[in-house]
């Protein structure tokens, strides 16, 4: 698996995406990101959860319990797995891939709601992803293909520790973060892409409005 053919998934997936009437790009980016990295980190892949749920076996069971969903089904459904992996390592309040706080992650609940997916499978180059070794930095290629237009030297992260590894002392408030948004977008799947056997999970703390509020 080279960084050219993730590069191509995706491209593809913004666009199978962008087929179902997905329009803000922020939103292309950010499901198209956590789509990738829970395919690459799926079971038949790099082993880091234990899912298949964007395999062409997790569509096809999926297709028999929401036909009429089952675009925004297994979205949600992978979305969900990556939360919980995330989550089980890192602290209660924080900034990650796959979390972005209640106001932005209700925001992107609405646009998946909204999607009109065809008949027909829309996420095939996402099933048919091989990935049996990576290189450090695999996800450089990806940040350059975003709509931010973030270059990736302009991210620094320091060595992923165990388990997880925070890339700053300082976080976010809950009203920072969208200003902030594509740049945590850019460093978090920069952060995935220094995993390439155990998964290291990178985060920013998600500060309390309460402790904003009466410093």
């Amino acid at each position: 698996m080279t960084s050219h053919d993730l590069v191509e998934v995706f491209t593809s997936t913004r666009q199978n995406l962008r087929e179902a009437e997905l329009e803000d790009d922020f939103f292309l980016d950010l499901i198209g990101s956590r789509l990738l990295i829970e395919r690459v980190g799926e079971s038949n892949n790099r082993g880091w959860w234990d899912s298949r749920v964007l395999s062409e076996t997790g569509r096809a069971r999926l297709e028999e319990v929401t036909p009429k969903t089952r675009l925004q089904s297994q979205i949600n459904l992978a979305m969900k797995v990556g939360r919980k992996a995330e989550s089980d390592v890192l602290p209660a309040d924080s900034i990650s891939l796959f979390s972005f706080g209640p106001k932005l992650e209700a925001q992107l609940g609405a646009a998946i709601e909204d999607l009109k997916a065809s008949d027909e499978p829309l996420l095939t180059d996402l099933e048919g992803l091989s990935v049996q070794s990576l290189e450090t930095g695999w996800a450089d290629p990806i940040i350059e293909q975003m709509a931010s237009n973030i270059s990736v030297s302009s991210i620094s992260l320091q060595d992923p520790g165990s388990g997880s590894y925070r890339i700053s002392e300082e976080g976010y408030d809950q009203s920072e973060i969208e200003a902030e948004k594509w740049r945590l977008l850019a460093t978090l799947l920069r952060g995935y892409g220094q995993n390439t056997e155990r998964l290291h999970v990178p985060y920013y703390p998600l500060n309390s409005e309460l402790k904003s509020e009466s410093a």
